[in-house]
């Protein structure tokens, strides 16, 4: 198979059957040895992505595709639906943190406020004890 593209590709449709009949292991086994021989085998790794046994791991074959043919809207579209709910987690983070730094600059504004207030109650209503006399 080293080299010989039509090789490639009968492996590759081995796997494609493989998967077909449930045998995702096998099927896993022969990716792996197509990746290993050609790593930019775009088609090996998309299919890759199907076999493996967790989102993380199809998240890596994903970005190969994408690596590979960056404008493969197969593999974008799917990396996207795989790291939806993450995305919108670090969007609300930004949210929460944009209103915690928020609150806090209004409530160091009213800190402010308030020991101004006091200061200028203890000018008017005890002016001889903030002047020292």
């Amino acid at each position: 198979m080293n080299g010989d593209p039509q090789a490639k590709i009968d492996r590759l449709i081995d796997a494609i059957e493989l998967v077909k009949i449930n045998q995702r292991e096998a099927a896993r086994a022969v990716l792996r040895e197509i990746i290993r021989i050609d790593n930019d085998f775009e088609e090996a790794w998309l299919w890759m992505a199907v076999v493996v046994d967790t989102l993380d791991q199809s998240a890596v074959c994903l970005d190969n595709v994408l690596r590979v043919n960056p404008n493969n809207v197969q593999a974008a579209g799917a990396l996207y639906r795989l790291r939806e709910k993450e995305i919108l987690m670090e969007f609300r983070r930004e949210r929460l943190r944009a209103r915690r730094n928020v609150a806090l600059g209004l409530m160091w504004l009213m800190v402010v406020f308030l020991l101004n207030a006091m200061w200028m109650t203890m000018l008017l209503f005890h002016p001889a004890s903030v002047m020292g006399a």
